[in-house]
C-alpha cells in the first residue's frame, strides 16, 4: 500500500486533510469542528488516537479545532519552528504535545515528511509525504509557488494546489477592502485560478497527472470556475482531463473523493 488521501473540507472558513498509508495516518491542519473530523475519520475506519498532526500556519481556518481535538486525543503536534509561540497564542494546548521542526525532512511513522516553505503573509509551510514510493505533495496558502517548489513537487503522483480566487470577480467585490485584495494579490497572499493553472501545466510537463485544488474563496471563486480554468489551460497544452490527468476541486461544506496512491 502506498498512500491514501482525502480533504475532509476546504474553503476560508476551514481547512482539514487526512493522509494515511497502512500503518500511519495524519491530519494537515485541523480547522475543522471536532464532530466533524470524528465523522469523516469514522468513514475510513481511521482511530483519531492515532493521528498525527501537521500544521501549515497558525491562520484561524487551519488550527480552529486543533485544541478540541488534541485535548480530547493527545495527539502529537509539528509545527515549525518560527509558528511556534504563535500557537500557544491560538490554542491552549499542553507543550509536550507539539513537536518542532526547521526546514529538514523528517519522519512519522513510515511516512517521510518533507516540509516546504510558501509565500504567505505569516511563516507557512507546504508538505510532501512519502510512503512506498509514493508521493503526495501540498501547498495551499501562498502568494507564488517557485520554481524550486515546482521542481519539489514535480515527481510527486498528486498535488494539492490552491486555487483561491478568480481575479476579475476579486477585484470587482464590494465586500473586500482595497488592501484586503492587494494583500491576497501580492506574492503574500493566495493563488488564483490562472496562477493555479499555470502550476498545473508545470507539474503535469513534469509528470503529475492528479490534482485536488483547494482552498476556495467563498466570495471571489466558484468551483466550476476554478476547475474550467485549470482544465482549459493544461487542455492548451494537451492534457485532457479524464484521459491524461485528474483534476478534482475539494470543497468547504464535504469531503473530497478518496484517492489512493498504489
Amino acid at each position: 500500500m502506498g498512500l491514501k488521501i482525502c480533504v475532509l473540507g476546504s474553503g476560508s472558513k476551514g481547512n482539514c486533510t487526512c493522509v494515511w498509508s497502512e500503518k500511519t495516518a495524519l491530519l494537515i491542519d485541523v480547522g475543522l469542528s471536532l464532530s466533524r473530523i470524528e465523522k469523516c475519520l469514522s468513514l475510513f475506519g481511521i482511530d483519531p488516537y492515532s493521528i498525527t498532526i501537521l500544521l501549515t500556519h497558525t491562520h484561524t481556518d487551519h488550527v480552529s479545532g486543533l485544541e478540541k481535538f488534541v485535548k480530547k486525543y493527545n495527539n502529537e503536534v509539528y509545527v515549525q519552528d518560527v509558528s511556534y509561540y504563535t500557537l500557544f497564542d491560538k490554542c491552549n494546548i499542553y507543550t509536550g504535545n507539539v513537536c518542532r521542526f526547521t526546514g529538514s525532512e523528517f519522519f512519522v511513522g513510515d511516512i517521510t515528511v518533507v516540509p516546504e516553505k510558501l509565500s504567505h503573509d505569516v511563516p507557512c509551510v507546504g508538505y510532501s509525504l512519502v510512503c512506498n514510493g509514493k508521493k503526495i505533495s501540498f501547498a495551499t496558502d501562498t502568494g507564488k509557488l517557485t520554481d524550486r517548489t515546482v521542481t519539489r513537487f514535480s515527481d510527486a503522483d498528486l498535488v494539492v494546489l490552491e486555487s483561491n480566487h478568480d481575479e476579475d470577480m476579486l477585484r470587482n467585490s464590494t465586500k473586500y477592502s482595497a488592501f484586503l485584495k492587494q494583500r491576497i494579490l501580492s506574492d503574500r497572499g493566495h493563488l488564483s485560478n490562472a496562477t493555479a493553472s499555470d502550476c498545473a501545466v508545470k507539474l503535469a510537463m513534469s509528470g503529475v497527472r492528479q490534482f485536488i485544488l483547494a482552498h476556495l474563496s467563498q466570495e471571489n471563486n466558484i468551483p466550476e470556475l476554478a476547475f474550467a480554468t485549470v482544465r482549459d489551460k493544461l487542455s492548451q497544452h494537451g492534457y485532457i482531463e479524464g484521459k491524461d490527468v485528474c483534476i478534482e476541486v475539494a470543497l468547504q461544506e464535504r469531503m473530497s473523493g478518496l484517492f489512493e496512491i498504489k
